[in-house]
């Protein structure tokens, strides 16, 4: 996905028009519902996806009426959208004292979204390594033992995996 909005957008902001400008803003609604559809064969709503782009997007936090303005949702879709992407740990509610006005913005720490991944993995294992003998002998008991094979490698990994990309992105300056 990262190719297709890259040269677009890259071209788009070379011009200085409000047509151009008006071209950017579809690339961003664009890459939105992209991320709103890809988030939707996950299971999850295409209000998350989207709220999730839109926050991604932004330097500023966003109130929740503001959120649901930009996506055209009700407020009600894009509050359960805030709670869940918050509860996913890729976004943060902020609030003032004093004031009832709530703000989202994206985490910058975007590691909670593979370490979900990782816990459905964790959560996975037994569940497979149980029904290992329920197999058939042969290629569904090599498949299966393959498949329970590969969670153990993915767990065995994860760790590191965050461990580099931790150490990667401090020395970066990210």
């Amino acid at each position: 996905m990262k190719a297709r909005y890259i040269p677009y957008v890259a071209n788009v902001l070379n011009k200085q028009n409000v047509h151009d400008r008006s071209e950017v803003a579809q690339a961003r609604r664009r890459f939105m519902d992209d991320l709103g559809h890809l988030y939707a064969h996950y299971g999850l709503s295409v209000t998350f996806g989207r709220a999730f782009a839109l926050l991604l997007l932004r330097d500023q936090p966003i109130s929740l009426d503001d959120l649901a303005s930009e996506l055209a949702v009700s407020k009600s879709a894009v509050s359960v959208a805030a709670r869940d992407l918050e509860r996913a740990g890729v976004a943060r509610r902020l609030t003032s004292p004093g004031s009832r006005r709530v703000l989202y913005e994206a985490n910058d720490d975007m590691v909670p979204i593979f370490q979900a991944t990782f816990a459905r993995i964790r959560q996975s294992l037994p569940v497979l390594q149980g029904s290992d003998q329920l197999a058939s002998p042969g290629r569904a008991r090599q498949r299966m033992r393959d498949m329970i094979d590969l969670h153990e490698f993915w767990l065995a990994e994860s760790q590191g995996i965050i461990d580099r990309w931790r150490k990667r992105t401090r020395r970066t300056g990210r």
